[in-house]
């Protein structure tokens, strides 16, 4: 059986395929996201859709970067924690 790096490194593991759970809150933030982008699109013309779309990829696009930059952060300190017990440091708290 392979290591969990190794099966990192063959692409057996993805962090982003795991889904997040579905609360009310998220279903509810969800819709509320969905029904207000409807009626902001209706109340556009072609030009402004546009120009939306446009604003709506590079909002995702930068939120998409910052997620994988927290995902990296996170993952550092997780392995410098790893570090510090490993050293044999006893008095670990938090």
């Amino acid at each position: 059986m392979y290591s969990i790096l190794q099966e990192f490194a063959y692409g057996n593991v993805n962090p982003n395929e795991h889904g997040r759970k579905q609360t009310r809150e998220f279903d509810k933030a969800a819709k509320t996201l969905m029904e207000t982008e409807e009626k902001l699109l209706s109340a556009l013309n072609e030009n402004e859709k546009k120009l939306f779309e446009a604003f709506s990829a590079a909002q995702m696009k930068l939120s998409s970067m910052e997620e994988v930059e927290k995902f990296v952060q996170g993952y550092i300190l997780g392995s410098y924690m790893t570090m510090e017990v490993m050293a044999g440091i006893e008095d670990v708290t938090l």
